[in-house]
């Protein structure tokens, strides 16, 4: 996020942003990206988000749907799924590429009395952990985890379950002082929008307009800031 120059609405300096996009990068955070945007610009964001290829970051990608076949085009550049620091996890087993020292890890796709959203819940549980061992604790912002769209998840389960399993995301990344991220495939002014955000810590809308670079502005409710349309 350090590489970010956005300019702010209204009386906001840019100072001021920079010092809370500074807070939320040191003190973890979980990030909700909104936008009905296509996958191009949807994964362009995650792969930002999941941090600089040319530093040390640990990589967290969830996938939630089995049959999603674009989870290489969400990895920064020169990143590949079989990486050390890469760990793509998958309630179903299909996507699933975990780093070779944790092959011996009992997975929770094993255990059939959970539900997807249970089983992916416990497998990112145990990616952060894993990660937190082998660095022996996580600095500020090295954890990256993104979960590529939580949009099927409505379409397989109610709202509140949903709510559920995200706020419990954004604990889990926010333990490690990490950086979490969700796409939801919907316009930042829709109510679903609404309903989730007090669960995050800002959002980023994105938005591409016909013949024009995709785009994103920052949203930080609690601090009342809204940035201006910068280049994504």
């Amino acid at each position: 996020m350090s590489s970010l120059q956005l300019r702010i609405r209204g009386e906001d300096s840019p100072s001021e942003f920079d010092a809370v996009l500074r807070q939320l990068k040191r003190d973890g955070c979980h990030l909700l990206v909104t936008g009905d945007v296509d996958g191009g610009v949807a994964g362009r964001a995650t792969r930002r988000l999941l941090g600089d290829p040319n530093r040390d970051r640990e990589r967290v990608l969830a996938v939630t749907d089995p049959t999603a076949d674009h989870v290489d085009h969400c990895l920064p550049a020169g990143v590949r799924r079989t990486d050390p620091d890469v760990w793509v996890a998958d309630p179903t087993g299909s996507q699933r590429s975990v780093p070779t020292d944790a092959a011996g890890v009992e997975l929770p796709a094993d255990c059939a009395d959970r539900s997807d959203l249970g089983r992916l819940r416990a497998e990112l549980v145990q990616a952060v952990g894993f990660f937190d061992d082998v660095r022996n604790g996580l600095s500020p912002a090295e954890l990256r985890v993104g979960i590529a769209s939580v949009t099927p998840l409505f379409d397989a389960h109610d709202r509140e379950t949903v709510r559920r399993f995200l706020r419990a995301v954004g604990a889990i990344v926010r333990g490690v002082d990490g950086m979490g991220h969700v796409h939801l495939s919907l316009p930042d002014d829709h109510p679903t929008v609404a309903d989730l955000s007090p669960l995050f810590d800002a959002r980023i809308e994105l938005r591409r307009r016909e013949g024009l670079v995709p785009e994103q502005r920052w949203h930080v409710p609690e601090h009342d800031i809204t940035s201006d349309w910068t280049k994504l």
